[in-house]
């Protein structure tokens, strides 16, 4: 699985100019713990979050809601492409604080954004949600006659086969997130 799979689409985003008070309205109307800084050209130029907030005082009585973004967000930002495995993303996550990231094209516009939550709930998919997927990832790489069943993340793929493309169909199954083990035979 890649990251373009469990990512948010269309993320809201705010320019370095929007005040702490927009953003902390917007954090709270989508429900979403960070938002993407970006410049006039959609690329990411920082990362603003509920931290970022809290940290500048904003529940003070004299809270800075009418500072800019640009004075308070994160400049060292970490970004993802569509095609970023989950293990490289999760890898991200597991050596950061980050609780998003900013998910980019190749032009560096912002695409989408990829949580925490996004990857735990990937990780975390049922044993008929996971054939299911695993069934129609074989199909996209043109493998149709195999069968396919999982019982608590065990993986068995079974059908005619050639054992070169035994191997290659071993490998994509495994990296799908969820799966424990592939029994082929």
């Amino acid at each position: 699985m890649r990251v373009a799979d469990i990512m948010s689409g269309r993320p809201v985003t705010v320019p370095p100019t929007a005040t702490l008070g927009t953003v902390a309205r917007m954090l709270a109307l989508h429900g979403v713990t960070a938002l993407p800084v970006v410049d006039g050209h959609d690329r990411v130029v920082g990362i603003i979050g509920e931290a970022d907030l809290i940290a500048h005082g904003i529940t003070a009585p004299d809270g800075g809601l009418a500072d800019p973004v640009g004075a308070v967000m994160g400049h060292r930002t970490v970004v993802v492409h569509p095609e970023t495995g989950l293990a490289e993303a999760g890898e991200v996550f597991a050596t950061t604080s980050y609780k998003s990231i900013p998910v980019v094209d190749a032009a560096d516009q912002v695409v989408g954004i990829v949580s925490r939550s996004d990857l735990v709930r990937a990780l975390g998919r049922g044993d008929d949600e996971l054939e299911q997927d695993i069934t129609d990832l074989l199909a996209r790489c043109g493998v149709r006659e195999c069968r396919v069943r999982v019982r608590n993340g065990v993986v068995s793929v079974a059908g005619p086969v050639a054992a070169a493309d035994l191997t290659t169909i071993i490998e994509l199954v495994s990296a799908t997130p969820g799966v424990n083990a592939v029994h082929a035979g």
